[in-house]
């Protein structure tokens, strides 16, 4: 898992940063525009843009003369080889912009927090985004017939998590066989429906248990889990701690 030193949101910054060597860092401009020397390449980083540098390259920014902008900045150690993003720099818009800004802007709020468990989930959100770019990365080699049909798929899934979605169900959206549905969404998503179905519904009971007060027996329920156990079991998957821990920090905030 990836170990973060800094999670960082510019808005309208008036400085620059001279040339450096770092940690791998990712940057996400929300507004504007703003401009980077990688090595010996260029970049002019958009709204939308997302860029990665790896640790052994020097890096350098500068505001554009004009335009002013807004970045989300996470600069973090990899202890193990870089099997999502790779060892190159790159630049690339993620489809699900909004997805991308909601998390990040998720992320920077627990760090800064510093309650409870907040570097533990903040590890886990930068290795979902990790994961979503290796995603989308393998993409670019998918037919656009395949990744249609998954996109399809997906938007079903984010609309009913709340019951039991049935591959034969999202088997007839794309009028696909139910076997091909699972082959179909790993090879375009790297995880298969249920996986995604589950990780959907967690990642809104941790929004529910931190806005609400609903009982963890209510969110489960609410969420399409009739057995509390195998709910607490999931969340602990997904995000590395119980969520009867993380109901106990919001009370005590």
């Amino acid at each position: 898992m990836p170990i973060i030193h800094g999670v960082f949101y510019d808005i309208s910054p008036h400085w620059n940063v001279e040339k450096a060597k770092g940690l791998d860092t990712l940057v996400y401009v929300t507004d504007g525009k703003v401009h980077y020397q990688v090595g010996d390449r260029a970049i002019e980083l958009t709204k939308g843009n997302l860029l990665f540098i790896p640790s052994d390259l020097i890096r350098a920014w500068e505001n554009d003369k004009k335009v002013s902008h807004r970045k989300y900045t996470i600069v973090y150690e990899n202890t193990t080889k870089r099997e999502f993003v790779g060892e190159e720099v790159f630049l690339f818009k993620p489809r699900k912009s909004a997805y991308y800004e909601q998390r990040l802007t998720f992320l920077n709020e627990q760090w800064l927090s510093n309650r409870i468990y907040h570097e533990e989930l903040s590890q886990n959100i930068l290795s979902e985004l990790l994961i979503m770019i290796a995603q989308e990365k393998a993409e670019w080699h998918i037919s656009p017939v395949k990744e249609t049909y998954v996109r399809d798929m997906q938007e079903y899934i984010l609309q009913n998590y709340r019951r039991n979605i049935s591959i034969e169900e999202l088997a007839s959206l794309s009028e696909v066989t139910p076997n091909y549905v699972t082959v179909l969404f790993k090879e375009v998503l790297g995880v298969t429906p249920i996986q995604y179905l589950h990780q959907t519904r967690i990642n809104n009971a941790w929004n529910l248990i931190s806005t609400t007060s609903m009982s963890i027996k209510e969110i489960a329920e609410y969420l399409g889990y009739c057995d509390q156990s195998y709910f607490n079991r999931m969340f602990k998957k997904w995000m590395g701690v119980p969520p009867s821990e993380v109901k106990k920090a919001q009370e005590k905030a």
